[in-house]
């Protein structure tokens, strides 16, 4: 019923039916989703939404402003056991751009967002 009422509503304020039938439907899961592991899954969660807003690049409808944290991607994925410790002290710790997470995150939580990250 109510998404009747929205349908009609967007007919008469003049917008296109078809993007919220669009909407509507549920996003098709990433394929690089269903490879992860459990610990990367959940990863991945923290990732979206601690980090993802700084190291991410954003797509906006009238252009995106720079990303403010460096690209992630491919940065962790053959890193040495000393390198991992350094970025689970980054993490925790922070940095002059990056805010810490010691008293954000539990410890489960840090080996979950670098198993992420080694993802990448």
């Amino acid at each position: 019923m109510i998404f009747a009422v929205v349908l009609v509503f967007a007919a008469l304020s003049g917008h296109e039916t078809a993007n919220l039938l669009a909407q509507s439907k549920a996003a098709p899961t990433p394929p690089s989703t269903e490879k992860l592991s459990d610990e990367a899954r959940r990863g991945e969660g923290l990732f979206l939404q601690r980090c993802s807003l700084c190291h991410l690049p954003r797509k906006l409808k009238f252009g995106s402003p720079a990303v403010i944290g460096p690209s992630l991607s491919g940065q962790f994925k053959d890193a040495a056991p000393d390198q991992l410790k350094i970025l689970r002290g980054f993490i925790l710790k922070g940095g002059p751009d990056m805010p810490g997470f010691q008293y954000g995150l539990e410890p489960k939580e840090v080996d979950d967002l670098i198993a992420y990250l080694k993802t990448l």
